[in-house]
């Protein structure tokens, strides 16, 4: 019997493709696969039982993947309406941990790593050389954290066992598919209370974490945990690679940054090998435009929202065929100076005049210390902003905190426009004079952050769904590492036909 199974994989790159095949080849199966963009087809002509066994030896073994979308039986395939995907070859810096193959790493490799062990046990820093680099690894230690943060390092969670992780961290079902997925993603998971409340492991209640994604980790761990060590800390010292930081809504997996285990990889549309996400938004001229093409709404109308926190560019968009891209409201670049954005508001007019020094009187404990990131741009410097003027650190505990809303109300934080040179330019003084406005109001600082970003989004929804009737524009276009914030997510989509890109990041 003929049987074709198509299994919809939103990556261009073969490697689930060989793996399939090698379970096919291990099961002595009449079948073979063919790739195409966007899905793959298993087709088989065996007997019905050995088709039978055959998918219940692949439910066990094929892993799981941030790109693996619906899998269905279907009844026939039109081959010629669709170009199957030649293989180019490529070879990207990703270990195929399937179960089977861990299970042969363990087995086959017996190294000693008690002077390793030994070190962090004692409180120090382990400097281990993986498949992708070198990184530095210890236990939770706020000292030794903090000291890797000023240099510029992010401390990330490496879990060593999965089984007794979710004592300390508030993990999903999706939470654990995704961080157990061939690609080893780095997932951003939230802590249970009472577990580092002592900032330990990070300064606020989420950290990235992933589980071992190469040989030499895969038997680091398991030495540590046979030693009762579940999880540590560390660093990406020298790495030739960035992992890839995934998070997803009910709809799909996204990417919001990062290379390895995705680049290289050959582009069909480009034509040619992309060797990094910078080479890939290059290629196009901006992460908006290689959006449009990967999403194939070039010929279109189509709004789009890049909202990146380290991009200059950050803007609502929009992109007409035979015309181009055109910004619609634009995100300022603003300085990073907490006080001289004070004297600005404080400058505008005799009330907020009257504001500022009421906040200088209510919180003078906040403008003790000088704020620190001075070197920062769009986004992140107004959301460094905001969190100073409530007393964080900086924007990445700004957000975390409006995560961990749980309320059911909300403030209005002020969103307005205003035009410099001919341009209109979201008013970040107008958000930092609103927030002052209800933080001298005693309003608590998780329903401050989360009002920005729902604040945000109603902005977004209006000044899109008024572009939208101008251009006769059908879709949304979301980019940037903003967009993966799931407030935003949540709101604009119940309001909005929304599109995300699956295959490459959306920010870099």
């Amino acid at each position: 019997m003929q049987l074709i199974y198509k299994i919809n994989f939103n990556s261009t790159n073969f490697y689930y493709k060989d793996i399939i095949d090698s379970i096919i080849k291990e099961c002595a199966l009449k079948a073979h696969t063919k790739m195409y963009k966007g899905f793959i087809l298993l087709i088989c002509n065996d007997k019905a039982e050995l088709i039978e066994d055959f998918f219940k030896i692949l439910e066990q073994k094929l892993p799981l993947s941030i790109f693996l979308g619906e899998t269905q039986v279907i009844e026939e395939f039109d081959f010629d309406s669709f170009e199957e995907l030649e293989n180019k070859n490529v070879k990207i810096n990703l270990s195929l941990l399937t179960n089977d193959e861990i299970r042969a790493i363990l087995e086959e490799n017996k190294i000693d790593f008690s002077n390793d062990i030994n070190k962090i046990k004692e409180g120090g820093v382990s400097r281990f050389e993986t498949h992708n680099g070198l990184k530095d690894f210890f236990l939770p230690n706020k000292v030794i954290r903090e000291s890797f943060e000023k240099r510029g390092f992010e401390v990330k969670l490496l879990i060593t066992n999965i089984n007794a992780i979710t004592n300390i961290l508030d993990i999903s079902q999706k939470d654990l598919q995704v961080l157990c997925s061939i690609e080893r993603p780095l997932v951003k998971l939230e802590f249970k209370l009472p577990h580092n409340t002592k900032a330990e492991c990070s300064n606020t209640r989420f950290i990235y974490a992933k589980i071992p994604d190469d040989k030499e980790t895969v038997l680091f761990s398991t030495a540590l945990k046979e030693e009762g060590i579940d999880y540590l800390l560390y660093v990406n010292d020298e790495v030739y690679q960035d992992g890839l930081k995934v998070t997803y809504n009910d709809k799909q997996n996204i990417i919001l940054h990062g290379e390895k285990g995705l680049f290289p990889k050959y582009d069909y549309i480009c034509n040619r090998k992309i060797n990094s996400s910078a080479d890939y938004f290059e290629e196009y001229g901006s992460v908006f435009k290689a959006s449009i093409a990967q999403l194939n709404k070039s010929l279109v109308p189509i709004i789009g929202v890049y909202f990146s926190q380290k991009s200059e560019e950050s803007a609502i968009k929009v992109n007409l065929p035979n015309i181009g891209e055109k910004d619609i409201v634009c995100i300022p670049n603003a300085f990073n100076n907490f006080n001289k954005c004070l004297e600005d508001i404080k400058s505008i007019d005799e009330d907020t005049k009257n504001l500022v020094i009421n906040y200088k009187h209510k919180f003078p404990k906040l403008l003790e210390k000088e704020p620190k990131n001075a070197n920062t741009y769009g986004f992140e410097s107004i959301l460094n902003l905001l969190a100073y003027i409530i007393g964080l650190k900086d924007a990445k505990a700004f957000e975390d905190l409006a995560l961990i809303y749980s309320g059911k109300n909300k403030l209005q934080i002020d969103m307005k426009l205003v035009e410099i040179e001919g341009k209109n330019y979201l008013d970040y003084k107008k958000i930092i004079q609103s927030t002052i406005k209800h933080k001298i109001a005693c309003v608590e600082n998780s329903l401050l952050a989360y009002s920005f970003y729902e604040s945000l989004c109603e902005f977004i929804i209006n000044k899109v769904s008024e572009v939208k009737n101008e251009i006769k524009a059908k879709d949304l276009i979301l980019c940037g590492d903003m967009i993966g914030n799931l407030i935003i997510q949540l709101k604009l989509r119940k309001k909005l036909k929304i599109f995300i890109p699956k295959e490459y990041p959306i920010d870099y």
